[in-house]
C-alpha cells in the first residue's frame, strides 16, 4: 500500500509539474553540471546524481545487496532542478532546523546538496523533528522538497528491485 501511494505522489508531482513547464513556455533548461545528493532516514539512505548509487540501506549486514545504480531520466531530472529553483537553497544555512524547538525520538535526518558550474550548496538538517511538516514557510519548502526527491526515487523500478529493509527506522 505505501508502494502505491509511493508511485501516486510521485505521478502527480511529475504531472503538475510537467503541466506548470508548458504553461510557462517550458521552464528554464537544466544545466549541464548540475547534480544533487540527498541523504534520509537517519542517513542510511541516499542518492547521487553525480554517480547514479542509490542506496537504501547502508548499515545493513550487506549492504552491498540495498546499492544499485539509477540514473534520472532527463523529465526526472528536470523535475528536480525546478524544485531546486522554487527551494532557493542558497537562502538556507548550512546547518537548518526547519521545526525550532521541537524534537522527535529518534530524530530525523536530511542532507541535500546542490551543485552547478557556480558552487556547490550543502543544507544539513540532523537532528530535526521526524515529519515533514513545519511552522514556516522555509521549513514546509525545504522539507517538501526532501519530500517530492525521495517519492520520486522510491517510485522507480531501481528502488523497488532492492530488497526491504533489514531494520526498521521510525
Amino acid at each position: 500500500m505505501k508502494k502505491l501511494v509511493c508511485i501516486a505522489c510521485s505521478i502527480i508531482l511529475l504531472l503538475s509539474l510537467t503541466l506548470g513547464l508548458t504553461a510557462c513556455g517550458g521552464g528554464n533548461r537544466v544545466p549541464e553540471d548540475f547534480s544533487f545528493a540527498i541523504s534520509w532516514n537517519h542517513g542510511v539512505t541516499s542518492y547521487d546524481s553525480a554517480t547514479g548509487v542509490l542506496v537504501k540501506e547502508s548499515d545493513a549486514t550487506h549492504p552491498e545487496d540495498y546499492t544499485t545504480e539509477y540514473r534520472l531520466t532527463e523529465q526526472e531530472l528536470q523535475m528536480v532542478w525546478q524544485l531546486f529553483q522554487q527551494l532557493d537553497i542558497q537562502s538556507y544555512p548550512d546547518q537548518y532546523d526547519p521545526n525550532p524547538g521541537k524534537q522527535s525520538k529518534p530524530p530525523a535526518s536530511l542532507i541535500l546538496t546542490v551543485r552547478t558550474a557556480a558552487g556547490e550548496k550543502t543544507v544539513r538538517a540532523e537532528g530535526i523533528a521526524a515529519g515533514y511538516e513545519s511552522d514556516n514557510d522555509m521549513g514546509r519548502k525545504f522539507l517538501s522538497t526532501c519530500r517530492a526527491i525521495q517519492e520520486l526515487l522510491c517510485a522507480t523500478d531501481a528502488w523497488q528491485s532492492l530488497p526491504e529493509f533489514e531494520k526498521l527506522y521510525s
